[in-house]
């Protein structure tokens, strides 16, 4: 015997046991996927192996028990693996990890009570670790998560070194130290080799673990600012994140830039006369025909109530009707109730200018709004008192906003619900 066998198993089944505990411990503090408990019972049962191996000097019937459970290391923690990265594609299906593990350790097992003539029971020990271990390779390099993963790379290092330590001993056992190794020495490289994977189990699980975590946390983070930032009916940036947008949009050429401000005519009578929720819902189809109309580089926000903004960089206010105009053709698409009630829009445009904030240029175009808001009802004030004045009837305001910008006036007779404007657009500029 060259070396003292069963001190130097103890020992590496006692650095094996305390890496699990230290690793369980944490796991007990911490949030763990299920997954690490799969590796923490596979170095578990390896400890337990390397005891029964120590000790089968003693007894020989702990041989195969220590075997047994020592085969199973890579696969049971090859089953953790599949578990922990559930969500790709191995390639290779997981009843191959069970049939290779139930075929090891069947022939295993049955040299020990059927001994072979040309091969001892410790010999056919050592050949089975090296299958499964290959095996175990095999499958992580064929994981889907191997190439955005650095700890399944470094997983499969030490598997791979594992193997080459097994392979080298077993040429070294089975020939030049043959006559000088005991019968229990033989597999001793198998279960050394796979004792220092299991070695680094411990510290890879948790590190993963640990990425998940913060991918997790990360995910909440975008979530949680996500909810900040984002005015949730319309979809679209709230007031304060349009502000940083729009400042970034611009930066390289603010007088290029335009600016847009508009509301919704009269939402507070569409709310009155058919409910909050349709009001909500034609808000929210704003914010959906401005997300499909806009430019990728353009900047749309909920500045509050029913007043929107747009930042137009490198547009000039002169073709800010163009843009309008599509916006308006998308809404007038995606209306709720286009035989009850459509949505008609006031829009205030203005160029930036160079030493300007976003906060002014807006400034300028909401009294470019007003000015157009104003003049649209002055216009339906006009043909309220041309109406009153020809029939003496007064004629309704909605009626009334709808009629203003044609030509003639319409018959009293129809519904007056029906002639909310139908996806109008009154723009006022200011230069």
């Amino acid at each position: 015997m060259l070396i003292d066998s069963p001190t130097l198993l103890v020992a590496a089944a006692a650095g094996v046991a305390i890496a699990s505990a230290a690793a369980a411990s944490i796991g007990v503090r911490q949030k763990l996927r299920r997954a690490v408990w799969w590796w923490i019972g596979a170095n578990s049962a390896l400890a337990v192996a390397l005891v029964c191996q120590a000790m089968s000097q003693d007894d020989a019937m702990l041989a195969p028990l220590a075997a047994l459970l020592a085969l199973q290391w890579p696969i049971v923690t090859l089953a953790g693996l599949r578990r922990f990265f559930a969500r790709g594609d191995a390639g290779v299906a997981p009843w191959t990890d069970w049939l290779a593990l139930g075929i090891a350790s069947a022939v295993s097992a049955a040299a020990w009570f059927v001994p072979l003539a040309a091969v001892t029971p410790q010999q056919v020990f050592a050949i089975a670790t090296l299958v499964v271990t290959l095996h175990a390779a095999f499958v992580v390099s064929r994981l889907e998560d191997f190439a955005t993963a650095p700890i399944l790379k470094s997983l499969l290092f030490g598997l791979a070194c594992s193997a080459l330590v097994q392979a080298a001993w077993m040429a070294l056992a089975f020939t030049a130290l043959a006559p000088a190794l005991g019968a229990a020495d033989v597999p001793l490289g198998a279960v050394l080799a796979q004792t220092a994977t299991a070695l680094l189990m411990p510290q890879l699980s948790l590190v993963m673990n640990h990425e998940r975590n913060v991918a997790q946390l990360r995910a909440s983070h975008r979530k949680l600012r996500h909810m900040v930032e984002v005015d949730t009916l319309t979809q679209l940036p709230n007031r304060r994140h349009f502000h940083e947008l729009a400042a970034k949009a611009i930066k390289a050429a603010p007088e290029m830039a335009s600016v847009l401000v508009f509301d919704v005519d009269r939402l507070k009578h569409i709310n009155e006369m058919l409910g909050h929720s349709l009001g909500d819902e034609a808000l929210r189809q704003i914010g959906t025909a401005l997300r499909e109309t806009l430019r990728r580089r353009d900047v749309a926000g909920r500045l509050g109530g029913d007043e929107f903004a747009v930042v137009l960089p490198r547009t000039r206010v002169a073709d800010v009707e163009i843009v309008v105009a599509r916006i308006n053709a998308r809404i007038d698409d995606r209306q709720v109730a286009p035989r009850i009630v459509r949505v008609k829009l006031n829009v205030g445009a203005t160029q930036m200018l160079a030493t300007e904030s976003i906060a002014d240029a807006l400034r300028r175009a909401e009294i470019a709004l007003e000015t157009a808001r104003d003049e649209s009802r002055r216009k339906a004030e006009a043909v309220i008192s041309a109406f009153a004045s020809v029939t003496h009837t007064p004629l309704p305001l909605e009626v009334a906003a709808s009629a203003a910008p044609s030509i003639g006036l319409i018959p009293i007779s129809l519904n007056p619900i029906g002639f909310i404007p139908v996806g109008e657009v009154t723009l006022g500029s200011v230069t």
